[in-house]
């Protein structure tokens, strides 16, 4: 199969949305398809032009056996609603814009949202060439989470973005969700469920490990801390701000520190807080490359999986979770619904009620005190290991893409 893969992140930016392309990718490429994928320049998520494609309007690149398309989109540091508009709709106008001039007959387009608006680019294709299939892939509910955490309030957009969800969801040959929550919801818009298929995220369990990590105790003074650690994006809905608070609580406790990994709109927020409150039981780090990543996962005693209480991310499963799991870290998860029921079955952490500090507070003394943190992280490990392996999941992939 030829296969236009559409993500508007892609390597070397970082997240859950590269990860989960790459591993799907390198799996489709290995099985004898040919790829090419269409992306932005990389910026995201400092909004800062990455090194070596500054000046950069379009870029072709070859790597590992399959084709990059790098086009340009408006990107700033300053995030609002303004910025966030121009950066998704300039990526998908000048994202359509490479799609057909680079046109080789792909017999799929296959879009991973969000960003929503990556969905227009494949409706522009499927206009255009219609004997494609197009495949949606639904990471995330949008434009309903934004509209639920009051990211999104304008009323004009909230309508033009439900109505863009609606006709991807209605055009698209086959839809793949990331939960079964998502799959109802969408079946609930009137949306056939015979074609809509749930892979769910994972991790690559060959990156995501634990090791020994002693330079970095010595570095930055880890020894004898019992760290709580959040890697990840600093954005919105992951309410960030609950782990700070949380920390204030447990000023007294000296032996526990908040490891911070991560950049994103919400950061310099964050950090007004940590100032007003004088945390120094809190440490921030810029983002790191997943290889780094796990590195400092295996320092850590527990990892903090936090969102925003919020109906809509009842069906919301974080892939960072599949990744502290396979670096054998317990688990402190502060999001309700399937992703708790994961959480449950691999018997690897305890669950804190989303935005409640004092409950996360008191659920790290609990686990700090009372638990066996080894047994917790070798049962996470063969958890993720039995059933959230990303090269099976790929594989799932690759039988809705040949139609099987």
């Amino acid at each position: 199969m030829r296969i236009l893969y559409i993500s508007q992140y892609f390597y070397p930016e970082i997240g859950a949305t590269t990860n989960r392309a790459v591993a799907n990718i390198k799996h489709l490429v290995k099985n004898g398809h040919k790829v090419t994928i269409l992306t932005e320049i990389p910026n995201h998520p400092q909004g800062k032009i990455f090194k070596g494609y500054k000046g950069k309007f379009f870029c072709h690149e070859k790597i590992n056996g399959y084709d990059i398309l790098r086009t340009y989109v408006y990107t700033t540091p300053k995030k609002n609603f303004f910025t966030r508009t121009l950066f998704y709709s300039t990526f998908m106008v000048f994202g359509i814009i490479t799609a057909v001039l680079n046109w080789r007959w792909f017999d799929i387009v296959y879009v991973s949202s969000p960003p929503l608006f990556v969905g227009g680019i494949g409706i522009v294709i499927k206009k255009l060439f219609p004997h494609t299939r197009f495949i949606f892939e639904v990471r995330d509910l949008w434009p309903d989470v934004a509209i639920e955490i009051g990211e999104l309030k304008n009323r004009t957009f909230m309508k033009l973005s439900s109505k863009l969800a609606m006709y991807c969801y209605s055009l698209s040959d086959k839809i793949i969700s990331v939960t079964e929550y998502y799959k109802e919801e969408i079946i609930n818009k009137g949306i056939p469920g015979n074609k809509i298929f749930i892979v769910r995220n994972g991790t690559d369990i060959n990156n995501w490990k634990k090791c020994e990590q002693k330079n970095l105790q010595d570095n930055y003074h880890f020894y004898n801390k019992f760290i709580a650690i959040y890697a990840g994006n600093l954005g919105l809905a992951q309410g960030i701000d609950t782990i700070l608070y949380a920390a204030k609580e447990l000023k007294e406790e000296k032996d526990i520190l908040f490891l911070i990994i991560g950049d994103g709109p919400e950061k310099e927020k964050l950090y007004s807080l940590y100032n007003k409150f004088s945390l120094e039981n809190v440490a921030f780090l810029d983002s790191k490359p997943p290889h780094e990543i796990s590195k400092y996962l295996s320092t850590a005693h527990c990892g903090i999986v936090p969102l925003k209480k919020s109906k809509a991310f009842c069906g919301t499963i974080p892939s960072k979770l599949f990744d502290y799991l396979a670096c054998e870290l317990p688990i402190l998860l502060g999001v309700d619904g399937e992703a708790r029921k994961i959480l449950e079955e691999s018997n690897a952490g305890l669950f804190y009620e989303p935005e409640n500090y004092m409950d996360l507070a008191n659920k790290i003394i609990m686990l700090k005190n009372n638990y066996d943190l080894e047994k917790l992280g070798r049962q996470g490990r063969c958890f993720v290991e039995k059933f959230y392996n990303r090269q099976i999941l790929a594989k799932s992939i690759e039988k809705i893409v040949n139609n099987e």
